[in-house]
């Protein structure tokens, strides 16, 4: 998978260095979250997490196939993700993407009833 900034993932950390966490991420690949998004809590966060904990971030930059990673600007709207389908719907016809959206899911689980039911 290629990652592009404002890409949001799970990952699980795979270690906790003074430098920051490194995560694996889908695709097996690897990106770190720096101490200084931390800000100066750093030392007291990082007690927090442990190996093997699952973690949303958000891709902020990527250089040399290295990829930074950011917790605390999951939530940023200044990172849109490429990836997300709604990240070009205008305010004013959100509501109907929205509304075909989940018409078109409904429609899907109706289907997958019917199959399990038929078999």
């Amino acid at each position: 998978m290629k990652y592009k900034v404002g890409n949001r993932v799970n990952g699980v950390i795979n270690n906790i260095t003074d430098l920051g966490i490194f995560l694996t991420l889908p695709g097996h690949r690897s990106g770190l979250i720096h101490h200084s998004d931390f800000g100066n809590n750093w030392l007291r966060e990082k007690n927090r997490y442990k190996l093997g904990d699952e973690m949303r971030v958000v891709v902020i930059h990527t250089y040399k196939g290295k990829l930074g990673l950011s917790l605390s600007r999951v939530n940023d709207p200044d990172l849109v993700d490429p990836d997300n389908r709604f990240s070009k719907v205008t305010e004013k016809d959100f509501t109907e993407v929205l509304n075909k959206t989940s018409k078109d899911a409904k429609d899907e689980i109706e289907k997958l009833k019917k199959v399990l039911v038929d078999n």
